[in-house]
C-alpha cells in the first residue's frame, strides 16, 4: 500500500514532556517523510502552543488542531476548516460542570476565557477542562455531558500519569475522526491512504478513520488493540522507527 499521508498526534507521541520538543531522530525521520508523502498533526493543542513543533517539523501538510476544531495549514496557520460549538450546547456543559465543581476554559476564536458575565460568545471552539482530575471524575463528567447529544467529550491522558486525565469538548462533528475526513477532501485523497500516530483516549477516532493505524508503546491497551503496529513508546523515539518501517523503505 503506497500511504499518501502522515498524520501525527503531539503530546505522548511526538513528544514526552509537555514543553519539549520532538528529538533529532524523530524530527529528522519527519523531515525525511516529508519528502515522501504529506506529513501533519493532529491534536488538541492550540496554534500558538504548537508553534514551536511546527517551525522544528517544517512539515507542509494540513494539520488538525484543537481537538478536531479546526484545520490550518502548517505552514500558514491559515484556517482551513473549523467546526465552532452550539451555544446552546455550550451553556448546557458550562451549568453541569459549574454544578459539579470543576473548573473550566473555553476557547473562543483560538483564545482561552474564563466562562463568566465577562465572557462574549463569538466562536466557541471547546471547553477545556485542564486541571489534572483522576480517572474516576472524568469518566464521571463524560456520563454527566453525554446526553447533549451534539456534544464530544473526551479524556486526555497525562503522559508519565495515566491515572490523571484533562477533558476537551467539542461539537460532535469536531472530532479527529472528523479532522481526517476533510484532512483527506483537502488533499484529494482516501482516508486509507492516511497513515494515523497516536497514544491517547482521544487518539481512538483518529487512528479509526486511517488506513494504517499506529499506537505508541506507551497507548492504553484499548488503543493498542485496535492498532496494526504498535510501535517503541515516546520516550524510545517510536514515531522514527513508524516512519522508518512503514514510509522510508
Amino acid at each position: 500500500m503506497k500511504y499518501k499521508a502522515l498524520m501525527l498526534d503531539i503530546d505522548g507521541t511526538l513528544i514526552g514532556a509537555k514543553d519539549s520538543l520532538p528529538s533529532q531522530k524523530v524530527t529528522d525521520a519527519v523531515h525525511k517523510a516529508n519528502k515522501k508523502l504529506h506529513v501533519g498533526l493532529a491534536t488538541s493543542r492550540s496554534v500558538a502552543a504548537m508553534k514551536r513543533i511546527l517551525d522544528q517539523l517544517e512539515i507542509d501538510g494540513p494539520s488538525i488542531i484543537q481537538g478536531g476544531c479546526r484545520i490550518i495549514d502548517s505552514r500558514t496557520a491559515v484556517i482551513l476548516w473549523e467546526q465552532t460549538m452550539l451555544p446552546d450546547d455550550l451553556q448546557q456543559a458550562a451549568k453541569i460542570l459549574i454544578d459539579l465543581q470543576i473548573p473550566f476554559v473555553i476557547n473562543d476564536d483560538g483564545k482561552y476565557y474564563p466562562y463568566g458575565d465577562q465572557y462574549q460568545l463569538f466562536k466557541p471552539l471547546h471547553i477545556w477542562i485542564k486541571e489534572a482530575l483522576p480517572l474516576i471524575v472524568g469518566e464521571k463528567i463524560l456520563a454527566a455531558v453525554s446526553p447533549i447529544a451534539t456534544i464530544s467529550a473526551t479524556l486526555m491522558p497525562i503522559h508519565g500519569n495515566p491515572d490523571k486525565v484533562e477533558i476537551l469538548m467539542t461539537h460532535a462533528l469536531a472530532t479527529k475522526q472528523h479532522g481526517i475526513l476533510e484532512v483527506a477532501k483537502l488533499l484529494k485523497i482516501e482516508t486509507d491512504e492516511i497513515i494515523g500516530i497516536g497514544d491517547g483516549y482521544n487518539d481512538f477516532p483518529l487512528l479509526m478513520a486511517c488506513g494504517l493505524k499506529i499506537a505508541m508503546g506507551n497507548a492504553g491497551d484499548p488503543l493498542k488493540s485496535i492498532a496494526d503496529y504498535v510501535a517503541p513508546s515516546v520516550d524510545e523515539d517510536g514515531v522514527a522507527d513508524a516512519i522508518e518501517k512503514y514510509i522510508l523503505k
